[in-house]
């Protein structure tokens, strides 16, 4: 896949193929990609199907552990849930190739949730949001980081503030950021979920 296919994919199959047969993906990011398709029909889900989520998503970022996500796991497979325990999946890329499925079919049994060719360009966005451009390797410059731009960035990925990437946008071009790829990123109306790529990159946590 080139870097133009990368960029105008409407699928994200071929795009987790991609990734797969690269060997770069971390655990987390696949992990924060199935979790974001699985909020995109959260209102499909049931309490344990959300639970299943916010611990997957906890699990990716090392605040859960292995019991309490087979426990999440399995408790959606008990009551008969989808998406939920797709995101809640042992294995990280089988969790991001599922969870994706699982999401399209719920959009397919719900007319109100749009069409399935949206719902998979969508999800194509979302991982250009999760990895980025995998044909270039963006780095951040030490001076961008300043105290009031880590601080924002930890804001956005904590309280998932994604609504304030703008004011990150505004920041970093005060700290001397002058690349496009970032602030353009950073301004897009999104949709931004955790994993994003600049975020990711400014706290320093793995592409």
């Amino acid at each position: 896949m080139t870097e133009r296919e990368w960029q105008t994919a409407s699928e994200p199959h071929a795009m987790l193929a991609l990734l797969r047969c690269s060997g770069e993906p971390s655990d987390r990011k696949l992990r924060l990609f199935a979790v974001a398709c699985s909020r995109r029909v959260w209102g499909r889900l049931d309490a344990l199907g959300r639970a299943a989520v916010d611990v997957a998503e906890a699990f990716a970022d090392g605040c859960a552990g292995p019991d309490e996500l087979r426990a999440a796991r399995l408790a959606c497979q008990g009551a008969g849930g989808r998406a939920a325990w797709y995101a809640a999946a042992t294995d990280p890329a089988i969790a991001a190739r599922n969870a994706a499925r699982s999401a399209q079919a719920g959009v397919a049994d719900d007319a109100l949730l749009g069409s399935e060719a949206a719902e998979l360009l969508a999800q194509a966005t979302l991982l250009r949001e999760v990895f980025g451009d995998r044909c270039r390797h963006p780095s951040v410059a030490p001076s961008w980081l300043t105290p009031a731009v880590v601080k924002l960035a930890q804001t956005i990925y904590e309280e998932r503030a994604f609504d304030r990437m703008p004011e990150l946008a505004d920041e970093l071009e005060e700290a001397g950021c002058a690349d496009e790829e970032f602030l353009g990123h950073c301004r897009r109306p999104g949709p931004h979920v955790r994993g994003c790529w600049v975020v990711d990159l400014l706290l320093g946590r793995d592409l």
